[in-house]
């Protein structure tokens, strides 16, 4: 098998990654007409502005504790992204070489990349958090015992021994500290056993014990063997000085890169002063920033910086020739590509975690069930033993199925959090090879939508059905049940794809409560279709209540009379004038069951829509 169908993981020795002439732009997209010049001052026509975020940034990192420092804004988390291979390729040019050799497809599986934001699953353990991460990540075929023993190790290696078996929590949920949530992110990485492992921020949000707790982790870990790249903004001295190697940037540009110990020298030779008990860092960054205000200095000195770096970089070894990556004591263990790739794994790993997050959620899951029996209550107690008589009997059953309907799609609002809420998680995992978004989307279908809607739709329907004295038939039960279940699931189904869609749960909200605002109207409860304007008349066939009231109705009135309420021997009324007077087909099994087709067909088509969205999300920075 060629080594581009495998992938690789440091068995000893050193990865090196190198960095050639590395451009960053953003906003870059040509217009393809002429409108956007013409029209400049109107806001949809307005171009977009560019900026170059990188200025032909050049380096080398290798192993040891490896800063990126600098002001805010000066692109050292975009350098560091770029490296990660976290970027968006458009707008980027230059060269990134690990050990002399171009990053190739098994790359995200042989580095490490823990984020600003600490995002990891809170209702999981720390160790059952790690034991997902090796599952779905590790090159190689492990069995349990040796998933258990190399995440036991990693525990022990960050510091984690003492609650390893504590939930990391949420906002509901206590859980362990920001200190050791962040360890449990980095130790999520650890257990690949990364030959690179990348930081974004690792001290920011951490008070200055904790911060130096986690640095001093982040030493002990790149004293063996590991190479480790992170950006930082402003540490204190006693953390500044583990460093290895510091590179300052400057607006886009790369002024310094050497030893932590040369940093005051450096800056003192372009007349830029240290106080005798001053923190090198601070000193380095405010003359960072008076540099800034200074393009000709600045210019200058990233000039002479790429010139050397031009230099050095020359002796590296390039090319891919896996013989000088061994000769310097680099070497790699291959493992097949499609081992990684099983989807029936990926599904069940991601289904127990799904299912965990519901399970230690009760609040969530108790209140979808609660309030269903909440509603079926009311309903119930509201439409109490309806009578079949002409005047209440009619008019109260249109009114019980009307509200049902309705109220089966407003209840499933619940289902946008569901996106919404995890989607850093969701894009973080991508990113990092977790796994692919068919088999997120299947394990959130199968173990968050349908059990979310299914027991909630039992116990509303039992409660309500026979308290409201409904045909009291078991297949008409069945179908009342089906019928219920189908406009829950369709309403889960929208707000997921709503919840794909709008990433803020307020404006996925408003969008959510229009669309059954419409459904409701064109229901054919609320206005007489027939009177509506041809050119809005289409509504009523993408909306979910008129065909699920239309089943309801269907179901209970037919084989139905409705006697005089004070002479029940008098029944002018039958159940299938009812249903004509509403001008529904019923005359055959067909005129019910295309009603559940078409919910089927619409649940459908917004399930694909929210896969679509899913795969268009932008997943890279």
């Amino acid at each position: 098998m060629s080594t581009d169908n495998k992938v690789s993981t440091s068995v000893n020795g050193v990865a090196t990654i190198s960095f050639h002439n590395i451009n960053y732009t953003v906003g870059a997209s040509a217009r393809p007409n002429n409108c956007w010049s013409k029209c400049p001052k109107i806001p949809c026509c307005k171009p977009q502005e560019v900026k170059q975020v990188l200025f032909n940034a050049s380096g080398c990192f290798t192993r040891g504790m490896n800063a990126i420092m600098g002001p805010s804004g000066c692109g050292k988390s975009s350098l560091l992204d770029m490296l990660a291979d976290r970027k968006d390729p458009r707008g980027v040019s230059g060269t990134v070489l690990v050990h002399g050799s171009p990053r190739d497809s098994s790359y995200k599986y042989t580095v490490g990349y823990v984020v600003q934001e600490d995002i990891c699953s809170g209702t999981l353990t720390i160790r059952e958090n790690l034991y997902f991460s090796i599952s779905l990540r590790f090159p190689g075929q492990l069995s349990a015992n040796q998933k258990d023993e190399r995440v036991r190790a990693v525990i022990e290696e960050v510091g984690l021994k003492g609650c390893a078996d504590t939930r990391v929590g949420t906002e509901f949920l206590r859980g362990i500290s920001g200190g050791e949530k962040k360890r449990t992110c980095i130790g999520m990485e650890l257990v690949l056993s990364p030959e690179i492992l990348f930081l974004d921020e690792p001290t920011t949000g951490l008070d200055a014990s904790t911060a130096s707790s986690i640095m001093n982790c982040l030493k002990d870990l790149s004293e063996r063997h590991r190479t480790i790249i992170f950006s930082i903004h402003q540490p204190r001295y006693s953390i500044f000085k583990i460093f290895d190697t510091v590179m300052f940037m400057c607006q886009g540009r790369c002024l310094y890169h050497g030893s932590t110990k040369d940093v005051v020298p450096f800056f003192s030779s372009y007349d830029y002063q240290c106080e005798p008990y001053d923190n090198p860092a601070d000193f380095a960054l405010d003359a960072l920033i008076a540099i800034g205000q200074k393009p000709d200095t600045m210019r200058k000195l990233n000039n002479i910086y790429n010139t050397t770096w031009e230099n050095r970089l020359s002796v590296l070894p390039q090319g891919g020739d896996s013989a000088n990556a061994e000769n310097l004591g680099y070497k790699r263990r291959q493992y097949p590509v499609k081992k990684l790739r099983s989807l029936a794994v990926e599904i069940i790993y991601l289904s127990q975690r799904t299912l965990r997050n519901t399970i230690r959620n009760p609040s969530l899951a108790l209140s979808q069930v609660g309030v269903s029996i909440i509603l079926g209550l009311l309903v119930g107690l509201l439409f109490y033993d309806l009578k079949r008589t002409t005047e209440p009997g009619v008019q109260n059953r249109l009114g019980a199925i009307f509200f049902i309907t309705l109220s089966q799609i407003f209840i499933n609002v619940t289902a946008l959090d569901s996106l919404i809420k995890e989607r850093a998680l969701f894009l973080h995992e991508y990113a990092s090879g977790y796994h692919r978004i068919i088999t997120y989307f299947v394990a959130k279908l199968l173990c968050d939508l349908l059990p979310m809607r299914v027991i909630p739709t039992v116990f509303f329907s039992g409660i309500s059905y026979f308290m409201m004295g409904f045909s009291r038939t078991i297949s008409q039960f069945l179908i009342f049940l089906a019928g219920v279940f189908m406009s829950s699931l369709l309403g889960a189904s929208l707000c997921f794809f709503i919840s794909a869609v709008a990433s803020i749960f307020p404006v996925a909200l408003i969008y959510a409560i229009l669309t059954a605002v419409v459904m409701m109207l064109f229901s054919g409860f609320i206005l007489d279709l027939s009177s509506v304007f041809g050119w809005l008349s289409w509504i009523q066939w993408i909306s979910a209540c008129r065909y699920a009231s239309n089943i309801l109705i269907i179901n209970e009135f037919q084989g139905l009379t409705f006697c005089q309420p004070n002479n029940t021997h008098i029944c002018p009324i039958t159940g299938e004038q009812v249903i004509d007077d509403l001008d529904l087909p019923h005359g055959t099994a067909w005129d019910l069951w295309r009603n559940f087709i078409a919910l089927v067909i619409m649940t459908i088509i917004l399930l694909l829509l929210t896969y679509i969205q899913l795969l268009r999300i932008k997943k890279t920075k």
